[in-house]
């Protein structure tokens, strides 16, 4: 009996000091990884460490270096990972222009020969400093004050994401309803295009309620129709006004339309719009 029961005293405390030892390491004196590959980061920093990658991208406007750095998380499919992360930021709460940096790159990372604008680095300018006047040109009690000089000019920011293309607005050269039984619902579907038929992602549109509010969203989310893609869900009875860019064509009065099966049961069909600089 006394030999069984010091087994079992030892067989309890090696139980109880491999818990302690597992709390201790979790809780109290938890490891710290210092140089970790980014395929080893947890989900928060590989959503970090895709938004500087696409900040990054937005200066520097280099392809290969960007699509090298997502190389290292190891995505399956880094396109979509930047298009859901980009979707997770244009909810309450999120960054636009992360999501905006987000959706460009996904349509870099996708269409190879895209190329974008780099965005302008503002350097400090040796001009926006005082200078001290020389000991020799010091006012003096006699002579009335000196005419005030102009300041340092400032360069205006650059805006906050460059636009792949620049130049004329975009103007509707298309529209039509899609009668889809299958459909993801009823859609605006709008493709954007440049002059020379190119889609153009991270072009702002604005869609507006008769009598309501303004929502906007960006082309480029949806690489895998075209870069210049995107779509808004619209609700029967809603009636709604669309432009494309800043200075785009407005197009007004857009519902959702009625289609009919093949059986003659309606349905509600989507609206599709092409736009392309002149």
């Amino acid at each position: 009996m006394k030999e069984k029961r010091g087994s079992l005293y030892l067989l309890t405390g090696l139980v109880i000091g491999a818990v302690l030892g597992l709390l201790t390491s979790i809780f109290i004196v938890p490891a710290r990884y210092v140089d970790v590959a980014p395929s080893a980061l947890k989900a928060v920093d590989r959503e970090q460490y895709r938004a500087l990658v696409a900040r990054a991208y937005l200066v520097e406007a280099d392809n290969g270096r960007a699509v090298a750095r997502l190389a290292l998380l190891a995505d399956p499919r880094p396109a979509d990972a930047l298009v859901a992360q980009a979707e997770k930021e244009k909810r309450p709460g999120g960054d636009e222009h992360t999501s905006r940096a987000l959706a460009l790159l996904a349509a870099a990372v996708s269409q190879k020969q895209l190329l974008i604008t780099p965005l302008p680095r503002i350097a400090a300018e040796a001009g926006g400093q005082a200078t001290e006047p020389a000991p020799g040109e010091q006012e003096t009690p006699t002579l009335p004050p000196p005419t005030r000089t102009p300041g340092a000019t400032i360069t205006p920011r650059p805006s906050p994401t460059p636009l792949p293309t620049q130049g004329a607005p975009y103007a509707l050269i298309q529209q039509k309803e899609i009668c889809e039984v299958e459909g993801r619902g009823s859609l605006i579907q709008v493709f954007v295009f440049n002059a020379a038929d190119e889609g153009v992602p991270a072009v702002r549109v604005e869609v507006s309620i008769t009598d309501g509010g303004v929502e906007s969203f960006f082309t480029g989310f949806y690489p895998e129709i075209s870069p210049g893609y995107a779509d808004y869900a619209m609700v029967e009875g809603m009636t709604y006004n669309l432009r494309v860019g800043s200075t785009g064509q407005l197009v007004q009065n857009l519902s959702v339309p009625q289609c009919k099966n093949k059986d003659g049961e309606a349905f509600p069909g989507s609206i599709q719009l092409v736009f392309k600089q002149p």
